[in-house]
C-alpha cells in the first residue's frame, strides 16, 4: 500500500485503530513516524465496528478518490495513477474494481473473485470487489458510505455495493488484479457464517422497499419499458424478486424469462434463468436456453461463460447426469484462463514473510 501511495504521489494513507486490544497502535505509530508525509493516524476510544470505522475514515479523507483496504490483505503494485487518470477522463464511472486472488497459509487457493457487472445481479449478488476499489468520494457520500447492516457484524461492503448498483457505473479491470485476499480461520466472514443468508435477504428486501410500486409491477411480471434512467432499478428488482422467491418457480420463471428478453446482453439474467429452470427440473427448456446463452456470451469473458456452465453443472446434478464431456473440457479451459495467476500475483506471494 505504501509503495502504491509513494508511486502515485499526492496520496494519503489513513490508518484507523478501532480500539484494537493488540499491538496495532504501536505498529501504526511506527509507520506514521517512518512515512509522515503519507500516513495519517486515526483512533477510536470505543469499538465502532467495521462499517462505522470505514465510514469515519472516508469522511476524514481529503482526496477526490478513496480506496478501501483491509488490514490482513496484500495490495498488488498496480497503476493507481493510471486508474485515476482513466476515471478523470470518464466521469460516467463512479468506481473501478478488479479481480482478487484468494490465498491462505499454504499459498493460492485457486479461487478468484470478481467479474463483469450484471445489472440483474446488482441488488442481491454483485460480483464486484470492494477491496482495492477506487471510488469517487462524492459517490461514497451520496450512498451513505459504509452503512452497517442491522444485526450483522460484517457485510457493510456488500451492502454498499448493492446500494451503488442502483445508479453507479463501474469500470471492471479484468486484466490487472489489485489484491491478494487472505483467508484464515479467524476471519469474520467465517465466524459469522451462522448468519447464513439473513443479511443478504435483508439487503435485497431493503432495495425492494425503495421502489414499492415498481417492485409490485415486477412481481406481476409487468415491468416498464427500459430507459437509461430506470434500467438499473428494473433489472435489479427483477433479480431481487428471484432471490427472495427462488423456490417459487411459477412466480420467478416468467420474471427471469422477461429479463432475458428485455436485457439480452445481461449474463446474470441468463445465469439465473438457467438456475431457476434447473430447480424446476425443466430439462428440455433448460438445454434450449443454455445453448442460446452460451452462443450469446461465447468469447466475451471467461467469468460470464463460467457462470453459465456452473448452472449446467447444477442442473446435471439435479437430474443425476454427468456434465457432458465437451462442456467439462470447455469449463476447465475457461477456469484455467480465469484463475491462472499472472506474474505480479506470484511475485507478491513470494515476497510475503514466511
Amino acid at each position: 500500500m505504501i509503495r502504491v501511495a509513494e508511486t502515485q504521489g499526492n496520496t494519503e494513507v489513513i490508518l484507523f485503530n478501532d480500539c484494537s486490544p493488540d499491538d496495532s497502535q504501536r505498529i501504526i505509530d511506527e509507520y506514521a513516524d517512518r512515512y509522515p508525509s503519507i500516513i495519517r493516524k486515526m483512533r477510536s476510544e470505543h469499538n465502532l465496528g467495521v462499517g462505522n470505522a470505514r465510514t469515519e475514515m472516508c469522511k476524514a479523507a481529503c482526496g477526490r478518490y478513496i480506496l478501501s483496504f483491509d488490514q490482513d490483505d496484500v495490495m498488488l503494485p498496480f497503476d493507481l495513477g493510471g486508474v485515476i487518470a482513466m476515471m478523470d477522463a470518464n466521469p460516467q464511472y463512479g468506481a473501478s474494481y478488479s479481480k482478487k486472488y484468494l490465498f491462505n497459509s499454504k499459498g493460492l487457493t485457486g479461487i478468484v473473485h470478481g467479474g463483469a457487472l450484471s445489472e440483474f445481479n446488482a441488488f442481491f449478488a454483485p460480483k464486484i470487489n470492494i477491496n482495492a476499489m477506487v471510488i469517487r468520494a462524492e459517490v461514497l457520500a451520496k450512498h451513505e458510505y459504509f452503512r452497517p447492516v442491522p444485526n450483522s457484524a460484517i457485510n457493510d461492503d456488500v451492502f454498499l455495493m448493492i446500494r451503488l448498483g442502483a445508479d453507479c457505473e463501474y469500470h471492471f479491470d479484468e486484466d490487472n488484479p489489485r489484491l491478494l485476499y487472505r483467508e484464515h480461520e479467524k476471519q469474520n466472514s467465517r465466524l459469522f457464517h451462522h448468519e447464513d443468508q439473513n443479511p443478504f435477504r435483508w439487503m435485497a428486501t431493503y432495495m425492494t422497499e425503495q421502489q414499492p410500486a415498481l417492485y409490485k409491477r415486477i412481481l406481476a411480471n409487468d415491468p416498464p419499458k427500459l430507459t437509461p434512467k430506470n434500467r438499473r432499478w428494473v433489472l435489479g428488482l427483477m433479480g431481487a424478486a428471484l432471490f427472495l422467491h427462488q423456490n417459487e418457480s411459477a412466480l420467478v420463471l416468467p420474471i427471469v424469462k422477461k429479463a432475458c428478453e428485455i436485457a439480452p446482453d445481461d449474463y446474470g439474467a441468463w445465469e439465473h434463468r438457467l438456475l431457476a429452470l434447473a430447480i424446476a427440473k425443466r430439462h428440455d427448456e433448460f438445454m434450449e436456453v443454455f445453448r442460446s446463452a452460451v452462443e450469446r456470451f461465447k468469447g466475451q469473458s471467461p467469468s460470464k461463460e463460467i457462470q453459465l456452465i456452473f448452472a449446467l453443472a447444477k442442473h446435471c446434478r439435479s437430474i443425476r447426469e454427468p456434465l457432458p464431456a465437451p462442456m467439462m473440457k470447455r469449463y476447465e479451459k475457461l477456469m484455467a484462463q480465469y484463475t491462472d495467476p499472472p506474474k505480479i500475483v506470484l511475485d507478491a506471494l513470494k515476497a510475503l514473510p514466511k
